[in-house]
């Protein structure tokens, strides 16, 4: 589905990624996980050539991202962004609306069609009630919400998602991990890059653990998240809990020696 060769990415002459190769499989979701700074964001950035890497080959569906124009790559590819804030008072029909844009041609208005897969990508992140509410006036579980329904109204195949649950409570945070689920299984394939590693344990198939711009480790989350791992990459000590049928990680700062 994904494969990165050799992507090589600077900002102002201050190397941001750093050789990263990766394969990635259709139908799952791949966690991208890694300390502030390890690249996670500028990763997901040049997948969807919102940033061009210096050198290196992003190949979607086996095809070299460089040669899909950019309204066939945005069919193809969609980023929900850490910021979900929009400037202008849009409603939130009309900004799912806009993941409609690169399937019509110039000057022509949405069709019967169109109007369908924006009603289902309403159902499907539960915004439907919220369609005639102003954007502007969201909080930021529905926020994030109706930026993903704009992403789902694009028909992307690939879905890339940056930090959605960084800045929403609990409630919310699952019901955005338990719509990445259900879109895995109706045929997407998810990149989400997180901070929470008991959500990405919980819900990833994979994880890519990066680290100053490298590729630190990529596997299964119970191999990802192996404590010398944890200490290596984020430098702490980690303790897995167990509680009735679930586990989940317990962090504490390394002890002296």
């Amino acid at each position: 589905m994904l494969d990165l060769e050799d992507i090589r990415f600077s900002i102002a002459d201050q190397e941001i990624l750093k050789g990263i190769s990766a394969a990635f499989s259709p139908q799952r979701i791949h966690g991208v996980v890694g300390p502030n700074g390890s690249g996670k964001s500028s990763l997901l950035k040049n997948i969807c050539r919102v940033w061009r890497p210096d050198s290196g080959t992003v190949r979607i569906h086996g095809r070299d991202a460089r040669t899909f124009s950019r309204r066939e790559l945005s069919r193809t590819v969609t980023l929900v962004p850490q910021d979900t804030s929009v400037a202008f008072p849009v409603t939130v029909l009309e900004l799912v609306s806009m993941g409609r844009n690169p399937h019509l041609g110039r000057f022509r208005s949405m069709r019967r069609e169109d109007r369908e897969i924006v009603a289902r990508a309403l159902a499907e992140t539960g915004t439907r009630d919220l369609r005639e509410r102003s954007v502007t006036e969201l909080s930021g579980g529905e926020r994030q919400l109706a930026v993903i329904a704009r992403a789902l109204a694009t028909e992307a195949s690939l879905i890339l998602l940056d930090e959605p649950t960084s800045d929403l409570d609990i409630h919310h945070g699952l019901t955005i991990m338990e719509l990445l689920v259900s879109l895995k299984e109706k045929g997407k394939t998810i990149l989400v890059s997180m901070h929470d590693i008991n959500l990405a344990r919980r819900y990833c198939d994979t994880v890519t653990i990066m680290r100053e711009g490298g590729l630190f480790f990529t596997g299964k989350p119970e191999e990802a998240f192996s404590r010398e791992n944890i200490r290596q990459v984020f430098h702490v000590d980690v303790q897995e809990i167990r509680a009735d049928s679930r586990s989940f990680l317990y962090f504490s700062h390394d002890s002296p020696g």
